[in-house]
């Protein structure tokens, strides 16, 4: 955990224009955003690479597999390049140590988004705009309501 926070200061550092978008992490329940969900994720994807099945899914953890094991591989990678930098100047990033930490956050995102979905109920745009419609629905029956109990007690006073 301490490792992957290390890489994200790094990560925004390094390439703070290239980093991996994660916009899809408004959609992830209140519960789910903490500080250490990449710990979390991290464990997952160790677990995973390793062969094991996450919360008795079998389906979504052979699917998760493959990325997996490719995200354990690019944090290697990433460690590599940082030994490598270290020995270096610590002022200059290569462009290997740019290529290695881009690469890592892209995984990263994308294996986030899969295991969170897998683990957790996760709406898509067409629930968020139901959801939405619903909302503007309610407060509009709301607001003619209010007007229609003003109107109601303003004609009950009388003039």
């Amino acid at each position: 955990d301490n490792v992957l926070n290390i890489i994200n200061q790094i990560m925004d550092e390094c390439i703070p224009q290239d980093r991996a978008p994660r916009d899809f992490c408004v959609k992830f329940p209140e519960e789910i955003r903490h500080d250490n969900l990449a710990g979390q994720l991290w464990f997952g994807a160790e677990c995973l690479a390793a062969g094991s099945i996450i919360m008795n899914r079998e389906l979504e953890s052979m699917a998760m597999r493959p990325l997996a094991k490719e995200l354990t591989r690019s944090l290697e990678d990433v460690r590599g390049a940082l030994r490598d930098q270290a020995l270096r100047d610590l002022n200059t990033y290569t462009e290997k140590m740019r290529e290695a930490l881009r690469h890592f956050d892209v995984l990263f995102a994308e294996f986030e988004l899969s295991y969170v979905s897998a683990m957790v109920p996760v709406k898509s745009p067409r629930e968020y705009y139901v959801q939405q419609e619903v909302i503007v629905l309610f407060c509009e029956t709301v607001e003619r309501n209010g007007k229609g109990v003003l109107k109601f007690i303003w004609n009950c006073s009388g003039p």
